[in-house]
Order: structure tokens, then sequence, then C-alpha cells
């Protein structure tokens, strides 16, 4: 008598198929996961590459800035040092200039021509305190001018004293006049001094 197979063949493809359907099922969840996790790991890297340019970006444009003021400060620092440098080298320069100047006038008033020199700057006081009507006059000189005394009383046409002066290094006569509160200086150190600020504006040494 034959067997009848046909319902467990029906049952066996049945499975198969139900086998299969859940295979591609799975298969295509599978690839369906794989490409969302491919596309969230794509998504998590572009984010965070970006944000790893946006970091460096801002440290690069941290790291500029601190260049640009250690750059600023250091130009800064050397144009003080510089303006330093050439403040000092100027005034030695002017230094040197006017002690040469210092020294050849002290060595004037060793020569015979200082006398008049002294004369004419005592006739030019004199005119002056006599405008202002001084009746007593303090005449200072230079320690060894004392010699001159005899030549400059004549010249003045109010009653004078005479102190020897150490303040006085160069020469020439400063004369006061305490009555009137009157001073007038022409020594050779207060002229010498005065020469400074034309020294300064004409010697092509300003320092901008």
């Amino acid at each position: 008598m034959p067997i009848n197979t046909t319902p467990v063949n029906n049952e066996e493809e049945k499975v198969n198929k139900f086998y299969t359907a859940i295979n591609h099922y799975a298969l295509e969840q599978r690839k369906k996961i794989e490409h969302e996790i491919a596309e969230f790991k794509s998504k998590e890297l572009e984010e965070a590459e970006n944000e790893v340019l946006a970091e460096a970006y801002h440290l690069i444009q941290k790291e500029m800035a601190q260049m640009r003021g250690g750059i600023s400060r250091e130009m800064a620092k050397r144009e003080i040092d510089c303006r330093r440098g050439l403040l000092e080298q100027r005034q030695k320069i002017t230094d040197e200039v006017f002690k040469q100047a210092a020294e050849s006038l002290l060595q004037y008033t060793q020569t015979d021509r200082y006398p008049a020199l002294l004369q004419k700057l005592a006739k030019e006081i004199a005119l002056f305190m006599q405008k202002k009507e001084c009746d007593a006059l303090i005449i200072y000189l230079k320690p060894g001018d004392e010699k001159y005394r005899d030549s400059i009383v004549p010249l003045f046409s109010a009653p004078c004293s005479f102190v020897s002066d150490p303040e006085i290094q160069l020469g020439g006569l400063r004369v006061s006049c305490e009555a009137r509160r009157l001073v007038a200086d022409s020594t050779l150190d207060a002229l010498l001094k005065d020469q400074l600020p034309w020294f300064e504006e004409h010697s092509h040494l300003a320092i901008s």
C-alpha cells in the first residue's frame, strides 16, 4: 500500500519557506541596522571631525593672538630700548659738546681779551640797574676774578660790594639789587646754559 507523503512535503516546504522568509527578513534587518550604524558612525565622525576642526581653529586663533600680542610687546620693548639708547647717546653727545665749550670758555678767561668782555657785560648790567634806580648792588665774581674789581666799580653809578662765588665756575658776573629784588646774571656759566635749547633744536639730534 503506497504511502502518501504529500502532507509531510507540504509541511517541510512551508517550514522551509518560513525559515527562508525569516532569514530574508533578518538579513534585511541586519543590512538596515548596519546601514543605520554606518550612517550614525559617519554622522558622529563628521560631527567629531567638525568639533575637532573647530577646536583646532579656536586654538590656532588663540595662539595667533598670543603670538601677535607677544610680538607687539617685544616691538614696543625694543622701541623703548632703542629710544632710551638714542636719548642716552644724545645726552652723551650734548654733555661732551658743552664740556668742551666750557673748557674753551675757561681757557678764554685766561687770555688778555677776558677783561674787556667782563667790562662789556658789566656795562650792560650797570645800565639795566640804573634804569631800575637801584641804590646798592652786590656783584658776584668767580674765585680768582677779584683782581678785576677796580676796573668794574667805575662802571656802576650805585655803591657796589663784591662776593666771591664758587658757584660761578667759568667767569663773567652776576649782580643783584636786594632792594628791588632784581638779579642780572651774565656769568659765562648762565650764558652757556642758555645755549642748550638752541643746541637741542639745531643740532639735528632730535628724537621723534
